[in-house]
C-alpha cells in the first residue's frame, strides 16, 4: 500500500481556504471478514479552514461482501458513510479523541479514512434482522423453513426431579 500524504500547509495557514480532491483508499490489507469490491472505497474528500479551524469531511460509498454472522449466506450491502474530524498541528493532553494531529501539515489520508472505514461498519453482519440463523443440530438453515430436531434436550443434573415430577 502507498500512503496518500496529504501537504495541508496552504489550507492552515489561510483561512477561508478550500481543499476538495476524490481519494481511493486501497481496503486489499484491511484485515477484516469484509470484502470490499475491486478492494477500493472512493471518497469525496474536502478539507476547509473555517475561522481558523480546519476541517477535514469524507463522504465513503461503497459495497462489502460478507459471509452472514448467523446463516452464513453471502451478502453484497451497500454502504454510505460521512466523516468529519477536526484538525490541529500538535494534540495537548487534554484534546483526546476529539481531534486528528496533522503534524508538519501532513495528513495520511489512507490510514485515516481506513480506521474511520472499518469502526463504521457494523460488529455483526447478517442478511437480514430478522435471520433465524443455523440449527445447532443438522445445520439446516432456519429462514428457509423449520427442521425436526429437538432443541431442548434435558439437563441431566435435573434427573431426579423430573422423576419425582412424573410419579407424582
Amino acid at each position: 500500500m502507498i500512503a496518500v500524504i496529504l501537504d495541508l500547509k496552504k489550507v492552515f495557514l489561510v483561512e477561508n481556504t478550500v481543499m476538495q480532491f476524490c481519494a481511493e483508499v486501497d481496503m486489499s490489507e484491511a484485515g477484516t471478514d469484509v470484502t470490499f469490491r475491486d478492494n477500493t472505497v472512493k471518497a469525496a474528500v474536502k478539507v476547509e479552514n473555517r475561522a481558523g479551524f480546519v476541517e477535514f469531511t469524507a463522504d465513503v460509498g461503497f459495497v462489502c461482501c460478507f459471509d452472514c454472522d448467523r446463516c452464513t449466506k453471502p451478502v453484497s450491502r451497500d454502504f454510505h458513510f460521512q466523516f468529519r474530524h477536526i484538525l490541529v498541528l500538535r494534540l495537548s493532553e487534554e484534546s483526546g479523541d476529539d481531534y486528528i494531529e496533522a503534524p508538519d501539515y501532513k495528513l495520511d489520508t489512507d490510514t485515516l479514512l481506513r480506521d474511520d472505514i472499518l469502526l463504521a461498519l457494523p460488529s455483526k453482519h447478517l442478511c437480514k434482522e430478522s435471520c433465524k440463523g443455523l440449527c445447532p443440530k443438522c445445520g439446516k438453515n432456519l429462514n428457509e423453513g423449520s427442521c425436526d430436531c429437538v432443541l431442548q434436550e434435558p439437563d441431566p443434573r435435573l434427573a431426579a426431579l423430573r422423576k419425582l415430577l412424573e410419579e407424582a
